[in-house]
């Protein structure tokens, strides 16, 4: 299969964005209806958090975009609840503790409501407050692209987060292979993927395709499913299995980049 160039992938644009961020509402609505009882209590991969506090961060994240001052207020405080966090991470830390203890039934009528305002929202928002630029990590992030971009990516990550704590299969969905491919031209567009020599990437398994990381002739081939990858990437598993030529497979396992 012939490599597609990840630095012309392009940018999804917002209408698409929509269809991305909205497919994934209706699988979150159907994640929640299904769980039951304890299940609200198992423990995920994220740092500290069960299943309903992905749940409840993920509703404080349409919260900060359907409200102005809710962002603002808890990245202040966060800054004075977790001090020793990075910001971003804290603030996502303060966003699942307001929720935590919430009924499940009213966590999950919260949940469709909030993110059915702040889909809409994100579509309506006018040009000029979608290029606000914030820092993440250090890096200059236009508002546009957060919520276009980052929010569904987030809901996407977290719901296989979920389902793994829940021992349930994780269908990646009918735009996985758009979601991810974003990924992909974010890791060579963006200063993730660094000095790493160009290979050729492919990813296998839902969402799959295959991809020239890069700028100069590839020094070999990197195999690797493409969800699994999406872990690494974001931090959730340091150990991938990457087959092929070596140069290639230690240059794919060792990236990684904020989600």
């Amino acid at each position: 299969m012939t490599a597609v160039l990840a630095g012309e992938i392009g940018r999804a644009g917002r209408e698409r964005c929509r269809v991305h961020r909205d497919a994934e509402l209706e699988a979150w609505h159907e994640l929640l209806a299904s769980i039951e009882g304890s299940e609200w209590h198992r423990r995920t991969v994220c740092d500290e958090w069960d299943v309903a506090d992905i749940a409840g961060h993920l509703i404080g994240q349409a919260e900060d975009v359907n409200t102005p001052w809710s962002f603002p207020r808890r990245f202040r405080k966060a800054k004075r609840v977790y001090p020793d966090k990075p910001r971003f991470d804290a603030h996502m830390m303060v966003q699942a503790d307001e929720h935590r203890g919430t009924p499940p039934a009213e966590l999950r009528a919260l949940f469709d409501k909030v993110w059915a305002k702040a889909t809409r929202k994100i579509s309506r928002n006018p040009e000029l407050f979608r290029r606000i630029s914030m820092n993440v990590e250090g890096l200059p992030m236009a508002l546009g692209y957060i919520q276009d971009i980052l929010l569904a990516r987030d809901l996407w990550m977290h719901r296989d987060d979920m389902c793994q704590a829940l021992g349930r299969p994780f269908d990646a969905g009918p735009y996985a292979d758009e979601v991810i491919a974003q990924v992909v031209y974010d890791v060579d567009t963006l200063p993730f993927w660094g000095e790493r020599p160009s290979v050729v990437l492919e990813l296998t398994g839902q969402g799959g395709g295959t991809y020239r990381l890069g700028r100069d002739e590839p020094v070999g081939r990197a195999a690797v499913d493409a969800v699994s990858y999406m872990r690494t990437l974001s931090g959730r598993d340091d150990n991938p299995v990457v087959t092929g030529d070596p140069l290639a497979a230690e240059a794919v396992a060792t990236c990684r980049m904020p989600f």
